[in-house]
């Protein structure tokens, strides 16, 4: 027994020396107040000890993957202390993890680092986005389909508390990109929209929110990645637009972030040959350790004749659009320098020296940390950066940590966790949006809300009898171009609570022409009240494209085919890119969910069963169809 209370007494003794005393916890302030003198003078005293080493460090953020637990001899722990202890980063950038390692390690990070750390994360869409253990939101595009920016700043307020709780500090959020471009595979529904307007009104209420609840944020990529049809992860598209195209429309809602006075602004990985007539360099071999690290290198063609230099890498673009035009003074992030535009093309200390001299502060994703950073240092040691220039950095990402308030406490309160991450009101928000998002374009039939007492196929002669057992008969049919056979399952279970019979069947983007026969057969056998065909195609990092692939369209051109012989009802549903529509013009009905995730699948099912109305419209044109602004109105049952 006396063995069992020393091991408890060790436990919670080491529990409160991971866990500040809850009394000392102090509320998260706006980050975008004007520093107290005492702030004031941590940035000024802290810059002036700094050695060239901790200066060239801070400008650099090391990439993590918590994915569980890490004993201090793994490899991967003995790496990040690496950088934060012998490199001296100036933060940490969190990718796919999980919610407890990461607030225990942000915290032992913070503890072990010289200067307190910067912590980000892509949070677009809540914090299931990089956290397997907590919810996804319904994405931006969804948001702006809700017509209400009130939504956007609820979304941006609850993204920053839960992040604050695990130690993050620092959102790569809002994607403020126009996306005027139908085919563009990278950004689609992560954007507000096509009009500058609206995307501006919906970026603005998210950074407001979420700086008011005391996280940075940050407005990408600058100068605008939404009229592109190649994927900066495995190429490096070009937006051959003209300066004055770029003020209209492109530039549009990063004044208004800088306006909303947005903490930082992260840059795109895109040539823009009207505005830098520099050659990008050409396509280059990895070595093995560049290779390893740059997840999404490919050396593809690019389909543009002119390659010039990525806006990354541009002084044109960061220092004299983004600095000396529209007079942003917060702090200039790159995207991840591992991605192909770049990697494929620079080696990471050339990369990393360019990014620095043509006006970024920090850079993350280097695909060899070590190296970029030699390479900065030689860059200064030969004059090539004055440090001037990294003294100037090194003021904002300073100015930044004094804001968060890192200079007077830098851990988490860990008891504050379970309390804040994925909690009850935030998850009330999350489905408030996907339930307001909700668009219905077109309902030829007015079929939606499905009414059972009415059956569709009454009076049919293979119907003869027994009516009643064959009303709220369902045939669900997903097709997917994702690997995931449960990725509808969300939806089918919500439906299955609430009708008698739901026959479900996935299809994906390998389907054979048998396997798609096999499936209509089944549907040919049977009596349904309706088909529900819900689509699962989704702008994803290195994909390459949001088209509906072959199999998909074969499939569903079937479906429309039988519907049109057979009168069987059919709903189409978008889980993810609204562009489908094209690709099945004679589609009788379709539904915009926006997204695969279960929040946004659960209101589908609700909305099509007319427990809840629809009332979203379209925060784009869908080419040659419908409008910006369409919608049908649909009452709940």
């Amino acid at each position: 027994m006396m063995v069992k209370l020393k091991a408890l007494a060790l436990f919670f003794g080491l529990a409160l020396a991971l866990a500040p005393i809850a009394a000392t916890q102090t509320r998260s302030q706006p980050v975008d107040r004007k520093l107290s003198k005492q702030e004031e003078k941590w940035v000024r005293d802290t810059l002036k000890k700094m050695t060239l080493d901790e200066k060239v460090g801070q400008m650099f953020l090391a990439d993590a993957y918590y994915t569980g637990f890490w004993n201090r001899d793994n490899e991967a722990y003995k790496q990040l202390q690496h950088h934060v202890v012998d490199n001296k980063v100036g933060g940490i950038l969190v990718f796919r993890s999980q919610v407890w390692p990461t607030a225990v390690l942000n915290n032992r990070w913070q503890e072990l680092a010289q200067t307190p750390l910067l912590i980000s994360s892509d949070l677009e869409m809540g914090p299931g986005m990089r956290f397997d253990d907590t919810p996804w939101w319904a994405p931006n595009m969804a948001v702006a389909a809700t017509g209400d920016t009130n939504w956007a700043r609820l979304h941006g307020a609850a993204t920053a508390k839960q992040a604050r709780a695990m130690g993050i500090n620092w959102l790569y959020a809002p994607a403020v990109d126009v996306n005027n471009n139908p085919d563009n595979p990278v950004i689609n529904v992560r954007s507000y929209g096509e009009d500058p307007s609206q995307v501006s009104a919906f970026a603005k209420a998210f950074i407001e929110g979420a700086q008011a609840a005391g996280a940075l944020t940050c407005a990408k990529h600058f100068p605008g990645h939404g009229d592109t049809a190649t994927d900066s992860h495995i190429g490096l598209p070009v937006v051959d637009v003209s300066r004055e195209r770029l003020e209209k429309l492109e530039l549009v809602p990063f004044r208004a972030a800088i306006d909303a006075r947005v903490a930082s602004i992260m840059s795109a990985h895109i040539a823009l040959p009207q505005i830098e007539s520099e050659l990008a360099a050409p396509v280059r071999v990895l070595n093995e350790r560049e290779a390893a690290s740059a997840e999404f290198v490919s050396q593809t063609e690019e389909q543009a004749a002119r390659v010039t230099l990525p806006g990354t890498l541009s002084p044109k673009v960061l220092t004299g659009i983004l600095r000396e035009e529209l007079k942003f003074n917060g702090i200039v992030v790159t995207d991840a320098m591992n991605m192909a535009a770049l990697a494929a093309r620079y080696t990471p200390a050339e990369s990393s020296v360019r990014a620095i001299k043509a006006g970024a502060d920090m850079i993350i994703k280097a695909p060899d940390i070590d190296a970029a950073i030699l390479g900065v240092k030689q860059a200064v040691a030969s004059g090539a950066i004055t440090e001037a220039r990294l003294n100037a950095s090194v003021e904002r990402i300073l100015r930044a940590k004094a804001a968060l308030g890192l200079n007077a406490r830098r851990t988490v309160d860990l008891n504050e966790v379970d309390r804040l991450v994925a909690a009850a009101e935030f998850n009330d928000i999350a489905r408030q949006i996907a339930e307001r998002s909700l668009t219905l374009v077109r309902d030829y039939q007015k079929l939606l809300p499905l009414d059972f007492s009415q059956s569709p196929q009454q009076g049919s002669p293979a119907n003869q009898g027994n009516e009643s057992e064959r009303k709220g008969r369902l045939f669900h049919l997903t097709f997917t171009d994702e690997d995931d056979p449960l990725i509808t399952k969300p939806f089918a279970d919500e439906l299955r609570a609430r009708v008698p019979v739901v026959e479900s069947h996935l299809l994906n983007r390998n389907a054979t022409d048998a396997q798609l026969a096999a499936v209509l057969a089944k549907l040919d056998a049977r009596t349904y009240d309706a088909v529900l065909f819900t689509i699962a195609v989704r702008a994803r990092s290195g994909k390459g494209s949001v088209a509906l692939p072959p199999a998909g369209k074969r499939l569903a051109d079937e479906l429309i085919k039988r519907h049109m012989t057979t009168r069987l009802p059919l709903v189409t549903i978008s889980f993810g890119n609204p562009y489908l529509l094209n690709a099945l013009p004679d589609s009788p009905s379709y539904l915009l969910a926006w997204s695969p995730f279960p929040v946004s699948q659960r209101a589908a099912a609700k909305a099509v069963l007319g427990e809840i109305e629809i009332n979203g419209k379209l925060p784009v044109t869908l080419p040659g169809l419908y409008e910006r602004g369409s919608g049908m109105k649909v009452a709940r049952k």
